[in-house]
């Protein structure tokens, strides 16, 4: 049994948990994250995960000096160089959102990695980064403290100063994460910073839940991130305190003793589900239910955990999603592994959990802390992240660094396991549950259910085996070049039938940038050599494109189209159709003007569909009528009606919408002519010998196709062997689309198409970081 088969039976058996709530679910369609060890990589997040793979990181005392670490800490025993890093902490894309390298060094690194994070997660839903006017997209992130600001920028006496009071505070300040990305992807929906510490991004995703359930927003980003410069690598250790004796996290273990600082940010994209399915999204996991609570003054202090607050939280996002306690199979805790958060932790969950579930499996329990550390502000997202990954894979990821339980944990009183290993999932009452937990400094709880993602239930379309035309753009040729090789790459591997998807999502899920490449390619075909990337040209796109239609070339030529393409093949048979009355006594020559008329009128039917809307028309014979028709002069039935050498009945010629030119010597096509039959009816027959020959028109198009019985792009290109006419016409919508002509494609040829994780923006990053000062002096008292 197939995957998505076993998926559809897990997930029947589950109706009756919870899934009649499914109009209060909420899709994650997309995730973009850069996490130290994974960077931007979802798949090596997940090979990290899997494995136990610890992203801690040690560091050197001349490391540690040469950041600017007082000797006096470096050498304190008590102090611990330890922290899960990200290896391009200090670099970042300032080309592809639009700041200058002044500006860049300015912001918050934690700001900088949300801005990418966000870019990568939409680009991962197969929506366009940059929103078009009128989308309700809202924002729910949070960053931590700004300690570049205090460790670095703030010493920089010049760089403030030149900053001045304004560019420091908007660059710097907590208020403006949000913001700052609504503004830079042109999101219109609410924008809204979310601060309460450790819980900070699971509060975003639970705000952001509400804002899709009442309707506010149609789509949210949800996230944060938090990041220190190298001046923070490492903590001090205090008994029974936060941090470890060792830099290691070894939550639940008898031997935990407290974690270490990480650093890093994600994002997640979330949908109502229905409107994912409608929308034929990608949908990674579901969230069922979220509740954010505070511990008020119930607990020890201000800083301490307290039992009833977290149990309350995470009561009450299970009865939000009418989900059965007994139905989880795992926890993804808050795992500090202090001597009192575990037990504590593990107290709410038995009061909630209960200590027996009858037959039903136990519940694991899951610590990201225990390979990565502690993430701050970042570390419910990125669990969240973590979860939705298991739940995909239907893997339970094992606890880094676990032995033996720490027995104040009393998991043999509970419904709770602790997996040490990745072992497969299994599903309770039909389905895959899981349960994420994040409690912040001063008492704010939250706790969000998450599910498997419910199987396809639209029928799709079956389509046969076509060429698809692949589209890649970027801020820069090298980046350009580096996005059409990635998408080369994961076309070698991609299955057949995935192929239209791919190029669906990379065609309107991408924002259109200067630089540009394509690549056609066939299902199962040998990869062909890459063209060059492009920059747009803003004068070639205002000039647009003519077409010479020739009336030229093998009818038999564009056989593949016609089998391939339903529109194309239902203009072809509207034409043919017209000779049936007159069976035998269809003369030759009455068949060739029809077919010739009718493939020139597919060609710019088809070329229609796919954005281009000529600005200047001409043609020869045959493909002289099929330019009035495509000018809109008259309709495709009356064109047939002249092509069979009758005068329509009901002639009502209509203003040409591009400019017709007849061939011989570029002179327009008055009026007059444009509005007689006999004019077209004699076109049929003028002398041509189907040679490419455009007129010298004012003002010129930046460029001509060639449209006979196939299309031919004349752009000072040399292609690739294409293997069918049809490719070489995606191939001219290719070249014409590099020059900036071209338009949205028609969107009933992309029913039944999905938005799928596709080859992601090639981030350029450079390093935008300041030192800190080398003296005293130069420092702000």
């Amino acid at each position: 049994m197939s995957d998505d088969q076993d998926r559809g039976q897990d997930q029947e058996q589950g109706q009756d948990q919870g899934q009649g709530h499914g109009q209060d679910r909420i899709a994650i369609v997309g995730m973009g994250i850069r996490l130290p060890g994974a960077g931007r990589d979802l798949d090596r997040y997940w090979h990290d995960i899997k494995n136990g793979v610890e992203s801690i990181s040690f560091f050197s005392r001349e490391q540690l000096l040469g950041w600017g670490v007082p000797e006096e800490v470096a050498d304190n025993p008590n102090f611990i160089p330890a922290r899960a890093v990200l290896d391009d902490y200090d670099h970042f894309d300032h080309r592809l959102f639009g700041y200058s390298p002044q500006d860049a060094v300015l912001m918050d690194p934690q700001q900088r990695i949300l801005l990418e994070c966000a870019w990568g997660a939409l680009e991962h839903a197969g929506y366009p980064p940059i929103g078009a006017d009128g989308n309700r997209t809202a924002v729910y992130v949070g960053t931590g403290m700004n300690v570049y600001l205090l460790d670095i920028l703030w010493p920089n006496v010049r760089a403030v100063k030149s900053a001045g009071g304004l560019g420091v505070l908007t660059s710097s300040d907590k208020d403006y994460a949000a913001t700052r990305i609504a503004y830079k992807l042109n999101l219109q929906g609410a924008a809204f910073s979310v601060q309460t510490a450790c819980s900070t991004s699971l509060v975003a995703i639970h705000l952001a839940v509400q804002s899709l359930l009442t309707y506010e927003a149609d789509m949210v980003l949800a996230g944060a991130a938090s990041s220190g410069p190298p001046t923070r690598r490492g903590h001090f250790y205090a008994p029974g305190g936060t941090f470890s004796r060792d830099g290691h996290c070894r939550t639940f273990d008898v031997a935990a003793d407290g974690t270490a600082d990480a650093d890093g940010g994600a994002v997640l994209v979330l949908k109502r589900l229905e409107d994912a399915i409608r929308d034929n999204d990608t949908v990674h996991a579901v969230i069922a239910g979220t509740a954010a609570v505070n511990d008020g003054a119930r607990k020890a202090g201000f800083t301490a955990p307290g039992v009833e607050g977290q149990a309350t939280t995470i009561r009450t996002a299970l009865a939000a999603g009418g989900i059965d306690p007994d139905s989880i199979g795992l926890i993804e805790t808050h795992g500090t592994a202090t001597p009192l958060g575990d037990p504590i932790e593990l107290a709410a969950l038995r009061s909630v959990f209960g200590t027996d579930r009858g037959d039903r499996p136990k519940a694991a329990l899951g610590a990201l802390k225990s390979i990565m550390g502690h993430l701050d502000t970042a570390a419910g997202v990125a669990a969240v992240v973590k979860t939705v990954l298991a739940l995909k894979h239907r893997t339970i990821p094992p606890v880094g660094l676990f032995t033996a339980p720490n027995p104040a944990l009393e998991l043999e009183k509970s419904v709770f396991w602790v997996p040490a290993t990745a072992t497969e999932w299994p599903t309770i009452d039909g389905v895959r549950r899981a349960g994420v937990s994040s409690f912040g400094i001063g008492g704010t709880n939250t706790h969000i259910v998450l599910e498997e993602a419910p199987p396809a239930t639209t029928p799709r379309r079956p389509r046969r085996p076509a060429s698809e035309l692949l589209l890649v753009s970027a801020r820069t040729e090298e980046a350009a070049t580096e996005s059409l090789a990635r998408v080369d790459s994961f076309l070698a591997d991609l299955p057949p039938a995935e192929l239209g998807d791919v190029a669906y999502t990379l065609r309107t899920g991408r924002t259109e940038l200067p630089w540009r490449g394509f690549t056609v390619r066939m299902p199962e075909e040998d990869l062909k050599p890459l063209l060059p990337v492009r920059r747009t040209d803003p004068q070639a796109a205002e000039r647009g494109v003519g077409y010479h239609l020739t009336g030229g070339g093998q009818l038999p030529g564009c056989g593949h189209c016609y089998h391939i393409d339903a529109d194309f093949r239902r203009i072809i048979d509207l034409g043919y159709a017209a000779l049936r009355p007159l069976g035998e006594d269809a003369d030759p020559a009455t068949k060739e003007r029809v077919g010739r008329f009718a493939v020139a009128m597919a060609w710019t039917d088809a070329l229609g569909r796919r954005g281009l809307r000529p600005v200047a028309l001409t043609g020869n014979g045959p493909g002289a009528v099929a330019a009035a028709c495509t000018a809109g002069v008259f309709d495709f039935a009356t064109g047939i009606e002249l092509a069979l050498g009758r005068r329509p009945s009901d002639w009502r010629p209509a203003a040409p919408t591009a400019r017709l030119y007849a061939p011989a010597d570029g002179a327009p096509v008055t009026a007059a002519q444009a509005a007689d039959p006999d004019y077209w009816a004699s076109r049929f027959d003028e002398p041509g010998d189907g040679t490419f020959a455009p007129p010298t028109v004012d003002p010129e198009p930046a460029t001509w196709l060639e449209i006979g019985t196939q299309v031919f792009p004349h752009l000072g290109v040399e292609l690739p062997e294409m293997s069918s006419a049809y490719d070489r016409m995606l191939a001219a919508v290719g070249l014409l689309w590099q020059l900036g002509i071209g338009g949205p494609w028609n969107e009933e040829g992309d029913r039944g198409r999905s938005r799928v994780p596709a080859p992601g923006y090639p981030f350029a990053p450079t390093r935008h970081y300041l030192e800190i000062p080398a003296t005293a002096k130069e420092r702000h008292l």
